[in-house]
């Protein structure tokens, strides 16, 4: 079962995702610097969650943390890159330089993967597709 159908399953069957978040704060030079991460997915729903679709969301829990942010975004952040995203909306810089900025299904991928623990770099491309999965359940929605 792909995480795509195991997400759709899941709404399919009234569940719905969440996400709740963790803040790690780093110490720095000028001070301590909170980041907010992913730390669990919530499923809520009729009844207990059927083992096939536990187990899909146990082997596949970062891909599926990363639909839920889209879906229901826990941070200010996500929810405007989500939402440019869906629109298309150029946004542009505000420095001395006219730079005009798309966010696209790649661009919200590289930085849902640092939220939910992977590696912006080496785990874009397996994210792409939810969250391409994920867009689209929005919008129809």
């Amino acid at each position: 079962m792909t995480v795509a159908a195991t997400l759709a399953e899941l709404l399919e069957r009234g569940y719905s995702l969440s996400v709740e978040t963790r803040v790690d704060v780093h110490d720095h030079k000028i001070g301590p610097h909170p980041v907010t991460y992913a730390d669990a997915l919530v499923t809520a729903g009729p009844e207990r969650v059927p083992d096939h679709l536990r187990e899909a969301i146990v082997a596949n829990k970062p891909l599926l943390l990363a639909a839920a942010s889209i879906l229901n975004p826990p941070t200010p952040w996500l929810r405007d890159l989500a939402g440019r995203c869906k629109t298309g909306a150029v946004f542009v810089t505000t420095g001395e330089e006219h730079v005009e900025y798309r966010i696209t299904p790649e661009v919200l991928a590289a930085n849902l993967a640092g939220f939910v623990g992977l590696n912006a770099v080496e785990d874009c491309g397996r994210l792409e597709p939810i969250v391409r999965a994920a867009l689209r359940l929005t919008t129809t929605s």
